[in-house]
């Protein structure tokens, strides 16, 4: 989902709760440009307290992560969030062809008012175009007729995938991590980011721990990449 609070950070952080801890990776952007993994940390949660917020069940104190990420040395405050896969929406949409991007929203706003199990009102969303598969697509444009090419563009649509969450959650979020000195920049599904964490093969870890499991490593840190180079 697109950025939160657009800024340009030189650190920034990828953080994933866990029942029993936090996995954090904080990311910079050296001079080349390249956005490297700079170091990884596992953060042990105590027994108590946690938080008492009902849309955040069973996250720590953020108090608490405050000073164990100090303790750390993680010093980047910009940090990108997983959502949780019971609180996302992921639907696949057809828009038709020359929509310009108000009437886009218009229409997937439409259909997320119909869709959804809570109202427009209180739901978070972002949206990218997928690529339309082409008919016939070894056939040269240039041999077809023309009238057939103005039919194509005429009836083409826009392949469109929605993210959607709801408002409360997002905003819960927010509260969680300003009071954990954090500014949360970006949230997305662990899917996208363990994506990003494949399509980037520069990171490096130089404070690479073999406590996290290859998933974990890899959602923690395209997270972080994320807040860099979405």
């Amino acid at each position: 989902m697109r950025r939160l609070f657009p800024r340009v950070p030189r650190r920034s952080l990828g953080l994933v709760v866990q029942a029993d801890g936090l996995a954090l990776a904080q990311a910079s952007a050296p001079a080349q440009g390249q956005a490297h993994v700079q170091h990884w940390h596992w953060l042990a949660s105590p027994q108590e307290p946690k938080t008492h917020q009902p849309l955040l069940s069973g996250w720590p104190d953020p108090s608490w992560v405050r000073q164990a990420r100090q303790s750390a040395g993680c010093l980047a405050q910009d940090v990108a969030l997983a959502i949780e896969d019971q609180r996302l929406r992921r639907l696949s949409l057809s828009l038709a062809s020359g929509l310009g991007v108000r009437e886009q929203v218009k229409a997937i706003e439409s259909e997320l008012s119909k869709q959804l199990p809570w109202s427009l009102a209180d739901t978070v969303w972002d949206f990218h175009h997928l690529p339309t598969p082409q008919a016939d697509s070894a056939a040269s444009p240039a041999l077809r007729p023309a009238w057939l090419l103005a039919a194509m563009q005429a009836q083409a649509v826009q392949h469109v995938e929605v993210l959607a969450t709801q408002r409360a959650w997002v905003a819960a979020c927010e509260h969680w991590c300003r009071a954990a000195g954090l500014w949360l920049v970006r949230l997305e599904p662990t899917w996208q980011a363990e994506d990003r964490w494949r399509r980037h093969s520069h990171p490096v870890s130089t404070h690479k721990i073999e406590v996290l499991a290859p998933e974990l490593q890899a959602r923690v840190g395209g997270l972080a990449l994320g807040v860099l180079a979405p």
